[in-house]
């Protein structure tokens, strides 16, 4: 899995094509919504909430908000990731508009016990996008970037399970704008 060569963390001093992430999506845990009856326009920081179960100490997850169109071409619209030992929530030292805020520092660190249910809350790139009826909206999670990021490679492979019941319910909140 991969979303392309040309690093999108680089900011805009660098072109960048995204490729169809329709094949990437084939070998991920997609959601993908109905088609839109009206236009909807995401404008800021999409935040999501994976609760997940794994026999792995420690994994990498991204997330990506995609837009599917009405033959299954998948354009890439922004994403997040966290390493999930990296999951403990903070209080930011500023203002951050009530984001999620992670230190990263090492005394901070959990491993996952195996099994046990973690919840990771992080969010996605900001995003200014309308979605124009009868497009889809996606949201594929995935446990490498092989194009963008060195993940480790857990060999064997872990099982990884989301959570999606009533005491681990995964979801992302959309910052969905209505404009006059």
């Amino acid at each position: 899995m991969t979303t392309g060569k040309t690093p999108h963390w680089s900011g805009l001093a660098v072109p960048h094509e995204y490729p169809n992430m329709r094949s990437n999506d084939a070998r991920a845990l997609t959601y993908t919504t109905p088609p839109l009856e009206t236009a909807a326009n995401i404008i800021g920081h999409p935040v999501m909430h994976l609760w997940l179960s794994t026999d792995a100490p420690d994994l990498d997850v991204f997330v990506y908000l995609e837009e599917v169109d009405g033959n299954g071409n998948s354009t890439y619209i922004s994403q997040g990731n966290l390493r999930a030992s990296h999951r403990a929530l903070s209080q930011a030292p500023f203002d951050n508009s009530g984001l999620p805020w992670h230190n990263h520092f090492q005394s901070e660190l959990q491993p996952i016990a195996a099994g046990e249910p973690v919840e990771l809350v992080f969010d996605l790139l900001p995003t200014a996008w309308q979605f124009s009826p009868g497009k889809r909206i996606r949201i594929t999670v995935a446990f490498a970037d092989a194009g963008n990021f060195d993940t480790p490679v857990l060999s064997p492979a872990p099982t990884v399970e989301v959570l999606r019941n009533t005491g681990h319910s995964s979801y992302v909140v959309l910052p969905i704008v209505q404009i006059p």
